[in-house]
Protein backbone atom coordinates (compact mmCIF):
# COMPACT_ATOMS: atom_id res chain seq x y z
CA UNK A 1 0.00 0.00 0.00
CA UNK A 2 2.71 2.52 -0.23
CA UNK A 3 2.52 5.49 -1.92
CA UNK A 4 4.17 5.73 -5.07
CA UNK A 5 5.18 9.23 -7.60
CA UNK A 6 5.39 9.53 -11.32
CA UNK A 7 8.61 7.96 -11.23
CA UNK A 8 7.99 5.22 -9.57
CA UNK A 9 9.34 6.06 -6.05
CA UNK A 10 7.91 5.64 -2.95
CA UNK A 11 7.06 9.29 -1.67
CA UNK A 12 7.36 7.90 1.61
CA UNK A 13 9.99 7.21 3.75
CA UNK A 14 9.63 5.19 6.82
CA UNK A 15 12.11 6.44 10.05
CA UNK A 16 12.18 4.45 13.14
CA UNK A 17 13.76 7.11 15.82
CA UNK A 18 16.38 4.85 17.80
CA UNK A 19 18.45 8.05 19.04
CA UNK A 20 17.25 8.28 22.74
CA UNK A 21 18.61 8.00 25.82
CA UNK A 22 17.07 5.19 27.15
CA UNK A 23 17.71 6.37 31.04
CA UNK A 24 14.87 4.55 32.12
CA UNK A 25 15.43 1.30 30.60
CA UNK A 26 19.33 1.04 31.55
CA UNK A 27 20.34 -0.42 27.65
CA UNK A 28 19.65 0.84 24.09
CA UNK A 29 16.18 0.12 23.41
CA UNK A 30 16.74 -0.24 19.70
CA UNK A 31 19.30 -3.18 19.75
CA UNK A 32 17.47 -5.27 22.72
CA UNK A 33 16.12 -8.16 21.30
CA UNK A 34 12.52 -9.36 19.89
CA UNK A 35 11.98 -13.08 18.81
CA UNK A 36 15.63 -13.41 18.19
CA UNK A 37 15.77 -9.57 16.10
CA UNK A 38 16.90 -6.15 17.57
CA UNK A 39 13.61 -3.87 18.27
CA UNK A 40 14.48 -1.38 15.64
CA UNK A 41 14.29 -3.79 13.23
CA UNK A 42 11.30 -5.16 14.36
CA UNK A 43 9.57 -2.12 14.24
CA UNK A 44 11.08 -0.96 10.63
CA UNK A 45 10.00 -4.43 9.33
CA UNK A 46 6.33 -3.09 9.94
CA UNK A 47 7.05 -0.20 7.83
CA UNK A 48 9.06 -2.38 5.42
CA UNK A 49 6.13 -4.58 4.64
CA UNK A 50 3.91 -1.98 3.14
CA UNK A 51 6.46 -1.86 0.63
CA UNK A 52 7.88 1.68 1.92
CA UNK A 53 11.76 2.11 2.59
CA UNK A 54 12.93 2.33 5.86
CA UNK A 55 15.93 3.89 7.31
CA UNK A 56 17.15 4.34 11.19
CA UNK A 57 17.87 7.69 13.04
CA UNK A 58 20.72 7.06 15.61
CA UNK A 59 23.20 9.37 17.92
CA UNK A 60 26.66 9.52 16.99
CA UNK A 61 27.49 7.40 20.40
CA UNK A 62 25.08 4.27 19.10
CA UNK A 63 26.54 4.42 15.51
CA UNK A 64 28.78 1.87 15.52
CA UNK A 65 26.89 -0.41 17.86
CA UNK A 66 24.07 0.11 14.80
CA UNK A 67 26.13 -0.90 11.83
CA UNK A 68 26.81 -3.85 13.72
CA UNK A 69 22.63 -5.11 12.91
CA UNK A 70 21.61 -2.47 10.31
CA UNK A 71 23.61 -1.52 7.03
CA UNK A 72 25.59 1.24 7.30
CA UNK A 73 23.34 3.34 4.24
CA UNK A 74 20.19 2.94 6.02
CA UNK A 75 21.59 4.81 8.89
CA UNK A 76 21.03 8.36 9.31
CA UNK A 77 23.03 10.02 12.16
CA UNK A 78 21.47 12.86 14.16
CA UNK A 79 23.80 16.22 12.64
CA UNK A 80 21.70 19.04 14.16
CA UNK A 81 21.25 20.99 17.34
CA UNK A 82 18.37 19.94 18.05
CA UNK A 83 16.30 18.33 20.88
CA UNK A 84 15.81 14.37 21.00
CA UNK A 85 13.57 13.59 18.19
CA UNK A 86 13.28 16.51 16.44
CA UNK A 87 17.45 16.10 16.04
CA UNK A 88 16.03 12.51 13.94
CA UNK A 89 13.13 14.05 12.18
CA UNK A 90 15.10 16.95 10.81
CA UNK A 91 18.36 15.60 10.09
CA UNK A 92 16.65 12.75 7.93
CA UNK A 93 14.45 16.18 6.06
CA UNK A 94 18.08 16.74 5.84
CA UNK A 95 18.76 13.80 4.06
CA UNK A 96 15.78 13.80 2.01
CA UNK A 97 14.20 17.06 1.32
CA UNK A 98 11.67 15.76 -0.88
CA UNK A 99 10.36 12.56 0.58
CA UNK A 100 7.67 12.59 3.48
CA UNK A 101 8.24 10.56 6.38
CA UNK A 102 6.40 7.89 8.76
CA UNK A 103 8.27 8.52 11.91
CA UNK A 104 8.04 5.62 14.24
CA UNK A 105 10.33 5.07 17.62
CA UNK A 106 11.94 1.88 18.15
CA UNK A 107 9.73 0.77 21.33
CA UNK A 108 6.44 0.72 19.43
CA UNK A 109 6.51 -3.02 19.38
CA UNK A 110 2.66 -3.21 19.34
CA UNK A 111 2.22 -0.74 16.17
CA UNK A 112 -0.18 -2.91 14.25
CA UNK A 113 -0.23 -2.96 10.15
CA UNK A 114 -4.19 -1.66 9.77
CA UNK A 115 -3.35 1.19 12.51
CA UNK A 116 -0.29 1.80 9.80
CA UNK A 117 -2.46 1.33 6.92
CA UNK A 118 -5.47 3.93 8.03
CA UNK A 119 -2.85 6.54 8.35
CA UNK A 120 -1.35 5.96 4.70
CA UNK A 121 -4.81 5.96 3.50
CA UNK A 122 -5.85 8.80 4.85
CA UNK A 123 -2.32 10.51 3.51
CA UNK A 124 -2.74 8.95 -0.11
CA UNK A 125 -6.60 9.81 -0.52
CA UNK A 126 -6.64 13.26 1.44
CA UNK A 127 -3.99 16.02 -0.24
CA UNK A 128 -3.61 19.05 1.43
CA UNK A 129 -2.56 18.74 5.09
CA UNK A 130 0.85 18.77 6.40
CA UNK A 131 0.79 16.20 9.07
CA UNK A 132 -0.98 13.26 9.51
CA UNK A 133 -1.43 12.42 13.20
CA UNK A 134 -3.78 10.03 15.69
CA UNK A 135 -5.43 11.83 18.06
CA UNK A 136 -6.71 11.12 21.76
CA UNK A 137 -8.39 13.49 23.27
CA UNK A 138 -6.68 16.51 22.50
CA UNK A 139 -2.62 14.82 22.31
CA UNK A 140 -1.54 14.45 18.73
CA UNK A 141 0.77 10.90 18.43
CA UNK A 142 3.89 11.94 16.98
CA UNK A 143 4.89 8.79 16.60
CA UNK A 144 3.25 6.91 14.36
CA UNK A 145 2.55 9.59 12.37
CA UNK A 146 3.22 11.37 8.36
CA UNK A 147 5.37 14.37 8.23
CA UNK A 148 5.42 15.78 4.33
CA UNK A 149 8.63 17.61 3.70
CA UNK A 150 6.45 20.76 2.70
CA UNK A 151 5.25 20.75 6.26
CA UNK A 152 8.60 20.51 7.99
CA UNK A 153 10.17 23.28 5.34
CA UNK A 154 7.08 25.40 6.42
CA UNK A 155 7.02 25.17 10.09
CA UNK A 156 10.54 24.16 10.60
CA UNK A 157 11.37 22.95 14.00
CA UNK A 158 9.29 24.62 17.02
CA UNK A 159 11.64 26.63 19.40
CA UNK A 160 10.15 24.21 22.55
CA UNK A 161 11.72 21.38 21.20
CA UNK A 162 8.78 19.30 21.27
CA UNK A 163 7.00 16.92 18.20
CA UNK A 164 3.56 17.83 19.77
CA UNK A 165 4.33 21.68 18.93
CA UNK A 166 5.07 20.58 15.35
CA UNK A 167 2.20 19.09 14.93
CA UNK A 168 -0.07 21.99 16.49
CA UNK A 169 1.77 24.26 14.22
CA UNK A 170 1.46 22.70 11.10
CA UNK A 171 -2.36 21.77 8.87
CA UNK A 172 -2.44 18.07 10.73
CA UNK A 173 -4.76 15.48 9.42
CA UNK A 174 -6.20 14.29 12.37
CA UNK A 175 -7.56 10.84 12.75
CA UNK A 176 -9.30 8.47 15.71
CA UNK A 177 -7.17 5.39 16.12
CA UNK A 178 -9.08 2.27 16.61
CA UNK A 179 -6.57 0.31 18.71
CA UNK A 180 -4.95 2.71 21.46
CA UNK A 181 -2.03 0.04 22.22
CA UNK A 182 -1.32 0.59 19.02
CA UNK A 183 0.93 3.69 20.56
CA UNK A 184 2.79 1.51 23.34
CA UNK A 185 6.05 2.38 23.77
CA UNK A 186 8.49 0.39 26.24
CA UNK A 187 10.50 2.70 28.57
CA UNK A 188 11.10 -0.18 31.74
CA UNK A 189 11.53 -3.68 31.34
CA UNK A 190 8.55 -3.89 33.58
CA UNK A 191 6.00 -3.56 31.23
Amino acid sequence: MAVITESGASALLGLVLCGGESRRMGQDKGLMLKDGVPWALHVGEKISRLGISVEYSVNSRQYSSYTAVIPEEWLITDALDLPGPLNGLFTAHGRHPDRDILLLACDMLDMDAATLEMLIGCYSGEGGYEFYAYEEDTWLQPFGAIYTAAGLGRVGAPADGRLQSLLRAGRTRRMVAARRDAFNNYNTLSK
